[in-house]
């Protein structure tokens, strides 16, 4: 059989991509050899990602968070690996500010070749077809920057522990800023602010949908909203944070299995060295967010 140099770099650059260093690996590797003793798994986009050390948890735990990743995924993770853990009893989702006005990723969203290579979870509501299961035609860009990252400049920061979770992301704007409040409270930066009403109750009722699917599995839910920074708070859109604060609001009354973990607005537990950034921690704000999500599981009736 005849392979053209086109396939054979293709098969040589997944092979590549396959022994990357990567957080989605560690996840994958987690979950396949302590699914029996996962108790609580962590969903969410960076915000969640950055903030959930699984190594500091209380009980056996699992951060399946990542970037840019929204409800409409953490659901087809959370449905695609349930029965392969037994006893997971706590779900710790992400309702940031703007996360009910965010639309969701289409079928096609790049991240669904991640989460079938590394979790078998099945993201794309249809059939698998075979390039679905090949890394670099998902994402080329995200990968060849990886590769030359790691295997050419060797000039990747991260340090992974055994659940994916970075060690060494202190390498931020705050840390550019030598953590100094006068630079940090004039620096610029992106806030998504937009309002949408119609996204709004689709993803409200995409909410509820997942919260009617934990109770039915006997899931107990902390609907968590991530510490942000000072300067990142006073740029919210109040009316966005209203509409979620009153669907939070409604969640905790109608579910029992439901609370809280409200710390978007802590500036006491947090100051600007637990920060990556305006609204991302880092390794050292994960720790106290971890803590203050013990005290939660600990504290669940």
């Amino acid at each position: 059989m005849f392979f053209t140099p086109v396939v054979v770099a293709f098969v040589i650059m997944e092979l590549l991509v396959l022994n990357l260093p990567i957080n989605y690996k560690y996840y994958g590797q987690q979950l396949n050899s302590h699914s029996q003793e996962i108790e609580l798994m962590g969903l969410g986009s960076s915000q969640m990602k950055c903030a959930f050390n699984p190594d500091f948890a209380d009980v056996d735990a699992i951060n399946l968070s990542s970037t840019s990743q929204h409800h409409k995924e953490d659901f087809h993770i959370l449905k695609g690996t349930r029965k392969r853990l037994p006893n997971l009893k706590f779900l710790l989702l992400e309702v940031s500010f703007n996360h009910l006005e965010l639309p969701h990723h289409p079928d096609d969203y790049w991240k669904n070749s991640v989460y079938l290579k590394y979790y078998d979870v099945n993201a794309f509501n249809r059939s698998i077809w075979f390039k679905d299961r090949l890394l670099i035609l998902s994402n080329n860009r995200f990968y060849s920057r990886k590769l030359l990252e790691h295997y050419f400049f060797n000039s990747s920061t991260e340090k992974f522990n055994s659940y994916g979770f970075d060690t060494n992301n202190f390498y931020g704007t705050f840390k550019e800023l030598d953590y100094d409040t006068s630079k940090i409270n004039t620096n610029n930066f992106r806030i998504i602010s937009r309002e949408d009403l119609s996204i709004f109750k689709k993803n409200t009722d995409f909410l509820y949908e997942m919260l009617e699917y934990a109770k039915a599995e006997n899931i107990n839910v902390i609907l968590c909203t991530l510490p942000l920074y000072k300067t990142y708070l006073k740029k919210r859109n109040p009316s966005v944070v209203r509409r979620r604060d009153s669907v939070l609001q409604m969640v905790q009354k109608q579910y029992s299995n439901v609370i809280l973990l409200n710390r978007e607005t802590d500036t006491i537990h947090f100051n600007e060295k637990d920060f990556l950034n305006e609204n991302h921690l880092n390794p050292n704000g994960a720790k106290k967010f971890t803590a203050l999500l013990n005290q939660k599981i600990n504290g669940f009736d």
